[in-house]
C-alpha cells in the first residue's frame, strides 16, 4: 500500500538564503510539501560553496526573481498566489522596501501563512545589525561556559541558524493547524539570536540577581575526556547514581567512591576538589589501558554513559548511523525528523478550539524525562496545547537533580500541568490509559522497551487510542548496537564527531553547552506538530521520532556535504580554536573578547583602516586589540563598517541591549523551588502569541480518573 507524504499538497515559497530560510522550508520539503525556491540574480550567496549549499537545500524547485524589478515582483506574486507559506530570511523590512509587504499579502490572501527569520529580531536597537552567525554566536554566550570557562571558542556550526530554521517550522505548523479552525493564516517570527539563546538556555537559567559565573568542568570525573593508550580519548557525561557505579564496573574500579546522586551530602563529593582528583586520576589510569576502541567494544553492552571521541569520517561510516539511515545514498545528511505514516490506521479529526493558543484543544501526554522529550512538550503547551506531565513518586531523574542543576527540570516542564502515576500499581496504570485514551499524541525518550515491561508500550496504548501520535526523542536512534546507550549530550557530541570537528579535526574539543538536548526538542517539537498538520490534511500520521545523534548530525550537515563531495574537512576553526582566519576570528581586548567577521573585501579594508594597518594579520590585528577595550574596538570597527560582537559568558548575556529591549529573557516561579530566570518564548505568531502557562509542575498525586474528560 502507498501512503502519500504527510504534507503532500502543501505549497511553499521561500525567499531565503544562506541557512535559517532554506534548512526550513527542507523540513517542509522532507514530509512532501512543494517548495519553490526563489533566488536573486546569480542565485543564493551559499552557491559559491556547492557543499554548504547543498547541505541546507533538497528536494525543491529554483527560480531565478529580480525583486527589485516591476516585473520579478509580479513574477513572486504570481508564485505567491498559489501557496500555503511563504517563508524569508531577508533584512528586516527588506520585503516591504521592495513591494512585498507581507501583511498585504496576508490581506489579498487571507489563508496564507507568512514567516520571518531575522538575525536580532524585528525590533529593537540590533534590528539592522550585521547577522553573521559567529557574532550571534558571540552575544548569546555560546562561545564561551562550561570547557572553556571565559576564554571562548570559535563554533564551526550554523547552530542559531540551525534553531531558527526549526522554530520557524514549529510557527508555520502550529499556524497552519489553527488556519485549519479559522480559514486565515497568521505572521510567525523568530531570529538567529532567540534560536540560539533557546539552545543555551541550560547556562543562561539563574536566580534572579544572581547570574551564572564563569565555571569549569575542570577536575569533575563526571563529565570529561580521558585519553586511552592509543591517544584517543573517550568522554564520559553522567547524571545518575546507576550511571556512575557502571562506569566504575566497566572500568574494574572497586567501589563508586561513594557518590549517591540521591543524597546531597554524598552528591557534595562532586564539590570536594580533593575527592574529585583521586578519582580522576583512578579513572584516568585504567582508561589508559585500552585503546579508544576496545573500550567502545567492551561499552557495547553496557549501560554506561561513556563514548569514544571518533572523527566526523568515523561517525559517517559507523554502524550505528547506518543502522538509523542518517545519511542519505549520496553521502549527504537525511531528513532530521522521521513522521511515521501507516495508511491502515485510524485516522481522529483534529480537535478545534478558537481560543488558547494555536494548539489549543489538543491534548499531550508526556512521558520523558530530563531534556529533550520535556522541552518538545513545553513547546506544545506555550503553542496552547494542554500538556499533562506523568511523574513517579517523588518526580523524574531531572527532579532528582534540581537541588545541584534546577534547570533541568524546571526549564524543560513549564507551562505544564502534572500528576504523578506509580506504573507499576494497576489502578494507577489505568489512571494513565485514562489519559492516553482522551489524548492527541505521546512523549517518551525511555531506554528501548523500558515502557513495554510495564505493559504500557506503544501497542498497549493504542489498545485504548489506536490514533494516538506516539512521539520519540531517543540518543542513538531506534536500532543499532548502541540503541539503548544512555545517551547525555556530551556522549553524543563525542559519537557523531561533533567534538573532534569542534576541535578542529586534531583534538577533541566538547561545545561549550547542551546543544543537541535543546535541539533535539526542538526536533520533535516540530515534528509532532508537522503530524498535527498531516493529520488535519487527511494523513495517517502514527508517529515522530528525532534522536540526539541525528541533531548532532544534521549541525554537521556542512562538514558531511564536504567529505562527501570533495573528499575532505575544511578546518572552520583554526589551530588555536580561535577562527579560520584573520578576517574570521577572536581577539582579547584588554578587558574581555571580540569576534570579528570581516567577511568581503569591503569589509578586510574597513578593518585595515580602522586599526591603522598595512595589511590584516592574526598576529598584527590581535596586538591592535589587545591594547583597547571591548567598547574602543566594537566602537571604532562599527564605524569602519565592520561586523564586530563582543562575546560574553552565558551570564552576561542578560546585559545585551537587543535581549533587554525584546525582553528575551522572562522569570518564572517555581512553586517549591522558587523564582529563575529563564530564556523566554523563541517565536511569535501573530493572532495566538504563545505564552508561558506557569511555572514547571511539582509532582503530586493523580486524581482518579484525571483526564477522562475529552
Amino acid at each position: 500500500m502507498t501512503v502519500e507524504a504527510p504534507l503532500a499538497g502543501l505549497r511553499v515559497v521561500e525567499i531565503g538564503q544562506y541557512v535559517a530560510a532554506p534548512f526550513a522550508a527542507t523540513i517542509l520539503a522532507d514530509q512532501g510539501a512543494e517548495v519553490v525556491k526563489v533566488e536573486r540574480p546569480g542565485g543564493d550567496p551559499y552557491r559559491r560553496d556547492a557543499a554548504r549549499f547543498a547541505a541546507w537545500n533538497r528536494n525543491k524547485q529554483s527560480v531565478t526573481i529580480d525583486l527589485a524589478t516591476a516585473t520579478g515582483r509580479r513574477e513572486a506574486l504570481a508564485q505567491i498566489d498559489t501557496a500555503d507559506v511563504v517563508i524569508e530570511n531577508l533584512r528586516p523590512g527588506a520585503l516591504t522596501d521592495l513591494g512585498l509587504s507581507l501583511g498585504e499579502l496576508r490581506r489579498d490572501h487571507r489563508r496564507l501563512v507568512t514567516c520571518s527569520i531575522s538575525a536580532f529580531g524585528a525590533d529593537g536597537p540590533s534590528r539592522a545589525d550585521p547577522g553573521w552567525e559567529p557574532l550571534v554566536h558571540a552575544r548569546a554566550g555560546a562561545q564561551q561556559g562550561l570547557f572553556t570557562g571565559d576564554e571562548p571558542i570559535w563554533l564551526p556550526f550554523p547552530m542559531a541558524s540551525v534553531a531558527a530554521g526549526l522554530l520557524a517550522v514549529i510557527g508555520v505548523g502550529a499556524a497552519l493547524v489553527k488556519r485549519d479552525t479559522t480559514g486565515y493564516g497568521q505572521h510567525v517570527e523568530t531570529s538567529l539570536l532567540e534560536g540560539l539563546l533557546f539552545l543555551n538556555g541550560g547556562a543562561i537559567f539563574h536566580r534572579p540577581r544572581h547570574p551564572p559565573g564563569v565555571v569549569r568542568a575542570g577536575k569533575n570525573p563526571v563529565l570529561r575526556q580521558y585519553e586511552t593508550s592509543d591517544g584517543r580519548a573517550m568522554q564520559i557525561n553522567l547524571s545518575g547514581t546507576e550511571r556512575w557505579r557502571e562506569v566504575c564496573r566497566v572500568v574494574g574500579l572497586d567501589g563508586d567512591g561513594g557518590l549517591d546522586f540521591a543524597d546531597p551530602a554524598a552528591l557534595a563529593k562532586l564539590a570536594d576538589p580533593k575527592w574529585c582528583a583521586e578519582m580522576v586520576g583512578e579513572l584516568n589510569a585504567r582508561f589508559a589501558t585500552r585503546t579508544a576502541d576496545q573500550w567502545e567494544a567492551a561499552l557495547l553492552d553496557a549501560p554506561a554513559p561513556v563514548a569514544k571521541c571518533n572523527t566526523l569520517e568515523e561517525w559517517v561510516a559507523h554502524e550505528q548511523a547506518g543502522a538509523n539511515g542518517v545519511f542519505r545514498e549520496d553521502g549527504l545528511v537525511a531528513p532530521p525528523i522521521r513522521l511515521i505514516t501507516d495508511g491502515t490506521r485510524p485516522g481522529r479529526g483534529r480537535r478545534r478550539a478558537s481560543e488558547g493558543g494555536a494548539l489549543a484543544g489538543h491534548r499531550v501526554i508526556d512521558l520523558s524525562s530530563f531534556w529533550a522529550g520535556p522541552l518538545a512538550g513545553r513547546f506544545l503547551a506555550e503553542l496552547g496545547a494542554d500538556v499533562v506531565k506523568v511523574q513517579p513518586p517523588g518526580g523524574e531523574g531531572a527532579y532528582h537533580l534540581t537541588p545541584m542543576l534546577p534547570n533541568i527540570y524546571v526549564d524543560g516542564n513549564r507551562s505544564k500541568r502534572g500528576v504523578t502515576i506509580e506504573p507499576r500499581r494497576d489502578e494507577d496504570r489505568r489512571r494513565l490509559l485514562d489519559l492516553v485514551a482522551a489524548a492527541d499524541i505521546v512523549i517518551e525518550n525511555a531506554v528501548g522497551g523500558a515502557w513495554d515491561r510495564l505493559g504500557l508500550g506503544e501497542d498497549d496504548l493504542r489498545a485504548v487510542n489506536p490514533s494516538i501520535i506516539y512521539a520519540r526523542a531517543k540518543g542513538f536512534g531506534l536500532h543499532g548496537p548502541m540503541a539503548s546507550r544512555p545517551s547525555f549530550d556530551y556522549v553524543v557530541q563525542a559519537a557523531t564527531g561533533m567534538e573532534m570537528t569542534q576541535g578542529g579535526g586534531d583534538r577533541a574539543q566538547p561545545v561549550n553547552f547542551t546543544a543537541n538536548d535543546y535541539c533535539t526538542g526542538l526536533h520533535l517539537a516540530a515534528g509532532m506538530v508537522l503530524a498535527l498538520v498531516a493529520r488535519a490534511r487527511g494523513a495517517a500520521v502514527t508517529g515522530v521520532v528525532a534522536s540526539l545523534m541525528t541533531t548532532a548530525t544534521t549541525f554537521e550537515s556542512e562538514q558531511v556535504a564536504q567529505l562527501s563531495m570533495h573528499g575532505a574537512l575544511v578546518d572552520d576553526v583554526g589551530p588555536d580554536l580561535r577562527g579560520p582566519s584573520a578576517g574570521q576570528r577572536l581577539y582579547e581586548a584588554n578587558d574581555g573578547w571580540v569576534a570579528i567577521c570581516a567577511m568581503t573585501p569591503s569589509h578586510r579594508h574597513g578593518l585595515t583602516k580602522a586599526l591603522g594597518l598595512d595589511d590584516v594579520s592574526i598576529e598584527a590585528v590581535a596586538s591592535v586589540i589587545k591594547a583597547a577595550t571591548v567598547a574602543e574596538v566594537v566602537a571604532r570597527l562599527e564605524a569602519a563598517d565592520v561586523p564586530v560582537a563582543r562575546s560574553v559568558h552565558p551570564g552576561a548575556v542578560g546585559e545585551d541591549a537587543q535581549v533587554r529591549a525584546r525582553g528575551l529573557l522572562t522569570t518564572t516561579r517555581h512553586p517549591g523551588l522558587g523564582s529563575f530566570v529563564q530564556v523566554g518564548i523563541p517565536l511569535s505568531l501573530s493572532d495566538d502569541p504563545p505564552a508561558i502557562r506557569g511555572g514547571a509542575p511539582a509532582p503530586v498525586r493523580a486524581r482518579r480518573r484525571e483526564g477522562a474528560r475529552s
